[in-house]
């Protein structure tokens, strides 16, 4: 047997390679949390309760060692993109533990490679390894814990809750995924007596409990002082005040419908505008014959199963993985229809078992193979490509992601030691405020702020000024003239105007 057939060999080639294609076009349209992240991670002066959030408990703690640990070694970057690196890392080991996974179910490296490369490259998947956020760290103990629960695997219920713990500590959205493992440890090795498959079932369930009750009744008595279990629940429970919760029957139907459709293509062909070249219009020119080719190849693999088709075959050891993988796609489904099912990004939760259902699927019937046309990787081909050209890659430039321009624009008109107000916090006001180093940011005082060279008020405050009629005259005569600075497009709204000393009250 040489070297690429050897499961390892291949997950290690897999990841290598993908994490070359992240690091390579890193995002510049950041995730809103990601910038918050990283001014948490910036502004601590060390590992402290600072850094702890209730939704993603490790999440700025790996972070912030991460950062410190790229700092140390000489490398002048800042959190966020220290972030985005830790981020591609770990997809990429993600990518090699599906795979192996894949491998172990399906027995095949074709669909394995082929599948692996469809998880990695889908839009929001890519879009979101190469960005910083608690989702895919989260993920990839998820699959972990998957990995452990495959069938004919030793028992291991303490490993796994430990495993399952660290998923839910990245993110606490890992643990709608508890029915799948504890279900999996239950059914691992067949031949043990029903006692002991429910006693590892429960050893599970008390160790995970113990392990994620007492983490966070530490890390909340360290932030608050106080053990008062109402508030605690109410802390672990919390979500930001702007999240749209309302749920109507049509508009989460959509939502979700939608929400599949963009995990796994994104973008728009027009984002390329500005950014044509030899390499792209080849790109897109393999992106035609692909799909193409996949057409009648799709029609010729489809007219093949009607013949020959005998049902679907699995084995007993691929059924128990497809119940897995269904278990975990329908917990997620159900719970994301009426929780935020607008926000696709969460959906990468689940994207694996999705994956896993459509190599079982595949697999089951081998004589439409790809031994006959290639049809699977033509589909990835095509499916990577057009994500890469009308998502990956004009989101890796600046001038794709306006208030990121703006706000490097911003650079040359405030010295440091410029103080701005604000009135409301917003993912705007935080992406300018984090690139923009020595600038002091204030909250807005119910009295009007003193006057001097250096003040701005940002949208927020100026919005909260221009409400009442004092306000507004106070502050048409207190704004420098020609001082505004704007960024009003129709999709964004951001306004900054400059305070003047020089004429009196």
């Amino acid at each position: 047997m040489t070297l690429t057939h050897r499961p390892a060999a291949i997950a290690l080639l897999l990841s290598l390679a993908l994490l070359a294609l992240y690091l390579a076009f890193p995002t510049k349209v950041y995730y809103w949390d990601g910038i918050v992240f990283a001014q948490a991670i910036e502004d601590a002066t060390r590992a402290n309760i600072s850094l702890a959030h209730p939704n993603h408990l490790l999440y700025n703690f790996a972070g912030y060692g991460f950062y410190k640990l790229l700092r140390g070694l000489g490398a002048d970057v800042r959190a966020i993109t220290a972030l985005q690196i830790l981020n591609s890392i770990v997809s990429a080991a993600c990518a090699a533990l599906l795979f192996l996974i894949l491998r172990d179910t399906l027995r095949s490296n074709y669909f394995s490679v082929c599948l692996t490369l469809l998880f990695a490259l889908s839009a929001t998947w890519w879009k979101f390894s190469t960005d910083a956020n608690a989702y895919i760290p989260s993920v990839f103990f998820l699959l972990v814990s998957f990995y452990l629960v495959l069938p004919d695997r030793k028992p291991r219920p303490l490993l796994l809750a430990l495993t399952f713990f660290v998923a839910m500590c990245f993110h606490q959205l890992a643990v709608i995924a508890f029915p799948v493992f504890a279900l999996g440890v239950y059914l691992q090795d067949g031949a043990l007596v029903i006692k002991r498959r429910f006693t590892n079932a429960f050893v599970f369930t008390l160790a995970s409990f113990v392990l994620i009750f007492a983490t966070y009744a530490l890390v909340f008595y360290s932030a608050t002082g106080s053990m008062d279990v109402m508030r605690l629940l109410r802390w672990t429970a919390s979500y930001s005040p702007d999240a749209d919760t309302r749920f109507a029957l049509w508009s989460n139907l959509m939502y979700s419908l939608r929400g599949e459709v963009r995990l796994f293509f994104g973008g728009r062909m027009n984002l390329l505008r500005g950014l044509m070249n030899p390499v792209v219009v080849l790109l897109l020119a393999l992106l035609a014959i692909a799909v193409l080719l996949l057409v009648p190849v799709a029609g010729w693999n489809l007219a093949t199963l009607k013949r020959r088709s005998r049902g679907i075959r699995l084995l007993p050891r691929q059924k128990t993985v497809l119940l897995l993988a269904l278990l975990w796609a329908v917990v997620y489904l159900v719970f994301l229809f009426f929780w935020l099912p607008q926000n696709t990004f969460y959906r990468v939760f689940y994207l694996p078992a999705l994956i896993i259902i459509v190599g079982l699927a595949l697999s089951a019937f081998p004589q439409v193979g790809y031994r006959h046309t290639y049809a699977t990787a033509l589909f990835v081909v095509a499916a990577g490509l057009a994500n890469f050209l009308f998502l990956i890659y004009p989101f890796s430039h600046v001038e794709k992601y306006p208030p990121l321009e703006f706000a490097l624009q911003m650079n040359s008109a405030w010295p440091p030691g410029t103080v701005i107000y604000y009135a409301a916090q917003n993912s705007d006001e935080t992406l300018i405020r984090y690139f923009n180093r020595g600038t002091e940011w204030k909250l807005l005082p119910a009295e009007l702020p003193p006057m001097s060279d250096d003040v701005w008020l940002e949208t927020t405050a100026i919005d909260r000024l221009s409400a009442t009629g004092e306000g507004s005259r106070w502050l048409e005569t207190h704004t420098r003239p020609g001082s505004l600075r704007e960024l009003n497009n129709g999709a964004y709204r951001i306004r900054f105007v400059r305070l003047s000393p020089l004429i009196a009250e």
